[in-house]
């Protein structure tokens, strides 16, 4: 475990560095929980995600809505871009960069991650790499590739216009990386 919070210490230092949060609980429980405050501190009513292992795991809409978070888990287009924050579960978190690999082949998945102000990522902590050359080993290493791997460090940011930086342009505004160190399906199902 040592070296899974020497990982979590350097991604948690290298997202903050560009703007970023990063959280760590050891439960699925405690993440729930979390997800629920941060909701609450951030003002966010609604949320748009699409069902993964750890948020089924955690039954993670119907809590939402028992906290009273509209939660859509349908009609992508239409609601991303209206709600609160979008919801997704990342394959890898990449320690030396204080990137998230999202391996979507579902186009839902990059909807909730890139159209909403506030992107909330689920992470395994065990799925955590030391550096990019050992994350595109393992991308390689894959059965099969999908049709898309993306890699985000941070909220979206851009410097096009005037060379001034700009948050929030062409993705989310706030990016919010929340790690689990139980596995999905190790514990108690929360129901």
């Amino acid at each position: 475990m040592e070296d899974l919070n020497h990982l979590y210490e350097r991604f948690q230092t290298k997202l903050q560095a560009v703007s970023g949060e990063s959280h760590r609980v050891k439960t699925l429980k405690e993440a729930e929980e979390l997800i629920a405050q941060i909701m609450k501190e951030k003002g966010i009513e609604s949320v748009a995600m699409v069902n993964s292992p750890m948020a089924e795991a955690m039954n993670l809409p119907e809590k939402l809505s028992a906290h009273g978070v509209t939660v859509y888990m349908e009609r992508y287009p239409e609601v991303t871009p209206t709600v609160g924050a979008g919801i997704t579960e990342v394959k890898w978190a990449v320690a030396e960069l204080g990137t998230l690999i999202q391996y979507a082949e579902d186009v839902n998945e990059r909807l909730c991650s890139s159209f909403t102000p506030i992107h909330i990522a689920l992470v395994q902590t065990s799925t955590l790499l030391p550096n990019l050359m050992t994350a595109l080993a393992t991308v390689h290493n894959e059965p099969r590739i999908p049709g898309f791997v993306g890699f985000i460090t941070g909220p979206s940011r851009t410097s096009d216009i005037e060379r001034v930086l700009t948050i929030g342009v062409h993705g989310p505004e706030q990016l919010v990386a929340v790690f689990v160190d139980e596995q999905a399906g190790e514990g108690v199902v929360n129901g």
